[in-house]
């Protein structure tokens, strides 16, 4: 099996430590696996980061299963035993996820916007929280299952392009990749899975979670959102300004998705918000669905040294959401933001998102989308 991987993550200390997140999926017990394979003292963690009791009304959730930790946490227990390591350390980290990812998201989605926890997470959660806690060395590595690579200390893309999770943690502070390893950045999923099976892994089958990070799946989340924020109704809007329907809350629509207005047979598709409204267009290639261009918070996560980015435009290419193609860009830094102008346009891109840039498969930068500006010219902020 070694000789197949290439030397991925090859220990040339014997004995180093590593600590592995498990989270009773199939990719983190594969990467702890090889971790073991590669002579390196494996040490597991379980993060715990969601509590049901702080759900204010489980009848919400419509009878969709929650997270479902526990189960996780025996089948994480379980890869343990049978690679033969200590039993995974449990870490409750609920309070540093609602006060540092989940509190912040809701604020973004009252304003009307489209917030990422994922990435929050990783930044505040997996890779600040969680690894000043099992980190005791400048040694030590935090090795989890996300598909990118870790190359002289800078983040780069898979090597499987379709599983590519670099995006994600593109809001990681730069110093922790020192202390960050991501075993299957060189691997692709169908290798991942049949290792998986050859190692007869207790996780083998188990089909991927899905849902906001450590969350879990929720059959209607913006009802579920419902009792977490103050609901703000108001009116669907063409671009003309004709009222179309009444909408039940912002934050329930996100640009460039369908409207689903009752009884109506025409289709629409979410454009923008303006205050309590929600703007609507009726086709999903509509001009103010291309994005122009964007400008960011000052809030720029550098991930390599910026000195060679600040003081000129540089081309690069631009990436808003997960498994999406980047698209061709030109990178302005003004004022501590980054303004990116595309050379074609970018289709249905919500302020409050992550825009990662990117040069080759390095990513240099991100910063969190504060308005767009259309090929026609309007401004959605």
């Amino acid at each position: 099996m070694l000789g197949r991987l290439g030397g991925a993550v090859r220990n040339t200390e014997r004995n180093k430590r590593a600590i592995v997140g498990l989270s009773g999926g199939v990719d983190s017990s594969v990467a702890a696996a090889l971790l073991c394979e590669y002579n390196y003292d494996v040490r597991a963690v379980f993060m715990r980061n969601w509590d049901t009791r702080d759900e204010s009304s489980l009848s919400s959730l419509g009878g969709v299963k929650g997270c479902e930790w526990e189960a996780d946490y025996e089948a994480a227990r379980g890869v343990c035993q049978h690679l033969g390591i200590p039993s995974p350390q449990l870490i409750d980290l609920s309070r540093e996820y609602w006060q540092q990812v989940f509190q912040p998201s809701l604020d973004v989605w009252e304003q009307g916007n489209t917030p990422n926890p994922d990435i929050a997470c990783n930044r505040y959660i997996k890779f600040d929280a969680l690894a000043k806690l099992v980190l005791k060395s400048s040694d030590d590595v935090l090795a989890t299952g996300h598909y990118a690579q870790i190359r002289n200390g800078a983040l780069h893309r898979a090597a499987d392009r379709t599983k590519d999770q670099s995006y994600y943690l593109a809001g990681v502070c730069r110093d922790m990749l020192h202390n960050v390893m991501f075993p299957l950045g060189t691997l692709h999923k169908t290798h991942v899975r049949s290792l998986a099976h050859e190692l007869s892994l207790p996780t083998a089958a188990r089909s991927e979670s899905m849902g906001i990070c450590f969350i879990g799946e929720r059959g209607n989340f913006g009802n579920w959102l419902n009792d977490y924020i103050h609901t703000t109704h108001g009116d669907f809007k063409t671009v003309d300004g004709a009222t179309i329907a009444k909408h039940n809350g912002v934050h329930h629509y996100t640009i460039g998705q369908k409207a689903r207005i009752g009884g109506m047979a025409k289709k629409w598709y979410v454009a923008g918000k303006q205050g309590s409204d929600v703007i609507i267009v009726d086709s999903p290639t509509h001009d103010l669905l291309k994005c122009k261009s964007i400008i960011t918070k000052n809030d720029i996560n550098w991930l390599v040294d910026k000195e060679q980015y600040v003081h000129a435009p540089f081309q690069a290419t631009a990436q808003v959401r997960h498994r999406q193609q980047e698209v061709r860009c030109t990178v302005h830094v003004v004022n501590d933001t980054l303004n990116v102008t595309y050379l074609t346009h970018e289709m249905a891109v919500a302020p409050g998102q992550t825009c990662a840039i990117y040069i080759d498969d390095m990513c240099v930068a991100s910063a969190t989308i504060e308005s767009v500006v259309s090929v026609s010219g309007e401004r959605v902020s």
